[in-house]
């Protein structure tokens, strides 16, 4: 039945994708050659801008000069004046949901051609943000990311994980108190049915489910390891699957050449996590200090977020609103022990529930001014992500440089009105911040007037 329902989603996601083509092409120049003129470059990874210029030949950029370029002969690239503004990176969100386009209790009632157009329509509005990445830590993406990567839909890079793995009575099982369990004839929950978990107890039942995601496309593993805010009755300071469990996990993701990330709060279950293998911890909002000091040690990336838990989301209970609270009060001494220990620190947004949620996205950039500088977050959004990205190894979908201005990156590109190296708050406002949007190499956003081409 799960099979048959996530067949249907994915069928009928490609038949909306399909339909709405003819409307969607018009939304991005095709990849050819442009030449950036007059722009501040800043690279992803240096702590200033420089005055220089920028081509791009197809889907990747193949030269950078402080001075102009000439391109080579034959080549007859369009010039875009980008009139004194910085030119960044496409930004990467390192946490995110694309299928949770509904609240809990709309979703079960939900048609599946209506999630899928709105699923469609997230993933534009996502890249309009100028997300031109997006690392997807629980759903059944998989249609979405091939209708994108394929050109028939507008939106952003894809990272998959899949359905995330839980135990029973863990993070990623939604059942309610009268709901069976499976050992006495109970079905499958609601996220197990749309994609988003699968419940997985001991071993064997671990590496079956791993091996699953794997099989469907998976880039990386996501695995429940502690007690959630957005799940009814698991208190955050539970400890959720065993040693042996997390790292058949582990040793599945290291077969396959990629990784595995847990959803983790607490101290005692990101510390099993870590010595079971685990390379990247989500959340991480209640570990204590030498936590986190091991967490630095060890290398480990905390891809954290805050906007999620600025508002707590709809449809939730008061006991589920109450942990959101809890979660939203420890978030400054994790990210002030984040900072002292020169934690590798993602910038993820992890925003659920509705298309209104989601697009509070670019508020992540404003909230963590609060620890740290405009350069700093743009690193974690940039370069930083890409490095996450990269642990993906063999299963990499993208394996070339993202993230990063260097000649053989891929051709993501900002134009940014404004200082945002100085004033990191204006991002928030991408419709006004954002004069132009490049994804490999196409553009979904000009406003600016390009000068014919270039000689």
């Amino acid at each position: 039945m799960r099979r048959m329902r996530l067949f249907m989603v994915g069928f009928l996601l490609a038949s909306v994708a399909a339909s709405a083509a003819t409307e969607v092409a018009p939304l991005a120049a095709a990849p050819g050659a442009y030449l950036f003129r007059n722009v501040r470059i800043w690279d992803g990874r240096s702590d200033a801008p420089y005055a220089g210029e920028v081509l791009i030949v197809g889907n990747r950029i193949q030269s950078l000069s402080h001075a102009g370029i000439a391109p080579a002969p034959g080549l007859h690239p369009v010039a875009i004046d980008g009139g004194g503004r910085v030119l960044t990176p496409g930004f990467i969100d390192a946490h995110v949901h694309m299928s949770s386009v509904l609240t809990r209790q709309e979703a079960q009632e939900a048609d599946p051609v209506y999630v899928a157009a709105l699923e469609i329509r997230g993933a534009e509005q996502a890249l309009l943000r100028g997300f031109t990445t997006q690392r997807d830590v629980a759903g059944a993406v998989f249609g979405l990311k091939r209708a994108i990567d394929a050109g028939y839909v507008v939106g952003p890079r894809i990272y998959a994980a899949g359905a995330a793995l839980s135990q029973t009575a863990g993070h990623g099982d939604d059942r309610h108190y009268i709901d069976p369990p499976r050992r006495l004839g109970g079905g499958l929950t609601l996220e197990e049915r749309t994609g988003m978990t699968t419940i997985a107890d001991g071993v064997p039942e671990v590496l079956a489910a791993a091996r699953d995601q794997m099989g469907h496309g998976a880039a990386m593993l996501k695995v429940m390891a502690s007690g959630g805010a957005a799940s009814e009755f698991d208190p955050i300071e539970v400890l959720e699957y065993t040693p042996e469990e997390l790292r058949a996990a582990v040793e599945v993701a290291a077969s396959f050449g990629t990784y595995v990330t847990v959803h983790s709060y607490n101290s005692a279950s990101t510390r099993r996590a870590i010595e079971a293998g685990v390379r990247c911890i989500e959340h991480g909002h209640l570990v204590d200090e030498p936590t986190m000091r091991l967490i630095a040690e060890r290398g480990i990336f905390l891809s954290t977020n805050v906007v999620v838990y600025e508002v707590p989301p709809p449809g939730i209970s008061e006991t589920q609103r109450a942990k959101f609270l809890q979660v939203r009060a420890a978030t400054d001494a994790m990210m002030n022990l984040a900072k002292k220990y020169h934690v590798k620190l993602g910038f993820g947004t992890d925003l659920v529930f509705g298309l209104e949620q989601m697009a509070r996205q670019s508020r992540e950039f404003t909230l963590r001014a609060r620890w740290f500088s405009p350069v700093e977050i743009l690193r974690q959004a940039t370069s930083g992500n890409a490095e996450l990205l990269a642990m993906s190894g063999r299963r990499n979908p993208y394996p070339g440089k993202l993230g990063v201005i260097e000649e053989g990156a891929y051709a993501d590109i900002l134009l940014i009105n404004g200082e945002p190296l100085q004033d990191i708050t204006l991002l928030e406002h991408p419709d006004v911040a954002l004069a132009l949007i490049m994804k490999d190499g196409r553009i979904y956003k000009n406003q600016l007037s390009s000068a014919g081409a270039a000689h």
